[in-house]
């Protein structure tokens, strides 16, 4: 990015044209943390920045965070790596349980979900397919595969009344069939396949380290009046003794 200028050439996704944007908006901020390692104290420091820029093609806006922090340098120069993300308009998913090929098939769909509502159905539907080959769905097509998912307790059985539907116009999508998907119904089939992705991939985990720290506390708080308990009966013990 140029400072000086405030331009950033990005892939507008509302329109899909890649393009010079002019910064309008900034934003950062930075913070310092310290961390114990090897016996001793070392600082590093966080810095975020958060830009708006304008597409001169749609006149929509973009959101890109920027990262980097003084642990991570390039080895040549040793200058800060940035890590760029777009956190508007949404085009990725910040999921780590979901396998890597799924996500950036959906991630794929997200990126045209504002410029080729068809192919983001397509897309939507890879998602879909791959997620049930990772979990060794059975069935002929997408639905009866869904179904599968739903009847071995992967999916809930609410699933088997959105697949018949998502294979219908999974279906018009591929096959090239004349139908306008509009944008509250591209929205409607990503929220499902995001729901759909975070039930099977996420959820799991998230109520696993739940239990785990329910667990901990637990155990915690019953040595906690183990100890009382026995600091209890020792002074009991002591005053019959005096």
């Amino acid at each position: 990015m140029n400072q000086e200028e405030g331009y950033h050439v990005l892939v507008c996704y509302h329109c899909g044209n890649k393009t010079q944007m002019r910064q309008i908006a900034h934003f950062d901020k930075h913070e310092t943390d310290s961390f114990l390692g090897f016996g001793e104290l070392y600082s590093v420091t966080f810095y975020t920045d958060w830009d708006l820029y304008l597409c001169p093609v749609c006149d929509n806006v973009t959101l890109l965070k920027t990262s980097k922090n003084t642990e991570e340098r390039d080895p040549q120069n040793l200058r800060l790596i940035p890590r760029e993300s777009i956190l508007y308009p949404n085009v990725s998913i910040d999921e780590s349980g979901i396998p890597e090929k799924v996500k950036k098939s959906f991630e794929a769909a997200l990126r045209i979900k504002n410029t080729e509502g068809t192919l983001c159905a397509i897309g939507i539907r890879r998602t879909l397919e791959m997620m049930c080959k990772d979990k060794e769905a059975t069935g002929r097509d997408l639905y009866h595969k869904l179904r599968d998912l739903s009847n071995k307790g992967i999916l809930p059985p609410i699933v088997n009344e959105m697949a018949s539907v998502l294979r219908e116009l999974g279906n018009e999508a591929a096959h090239g069939d004349e139908r306008e998907f509009s944008d509250e119904l591209i929205v409607s089939m990503i929220k499902f396949t995001h729901v759909i992705l975070d039930y099977v991939y996420n959820l799991p985990d998230k109520l696993s380290g739940i239990q785990k720290h329910l667990s901990k506390t637990v155990e915690g708080t019953a040595e906690l009046r183990g100890s009382i308990i026995v600091r209890s009966s020792e002074g009991v013990v002591g005053q019959q003794d005096a």
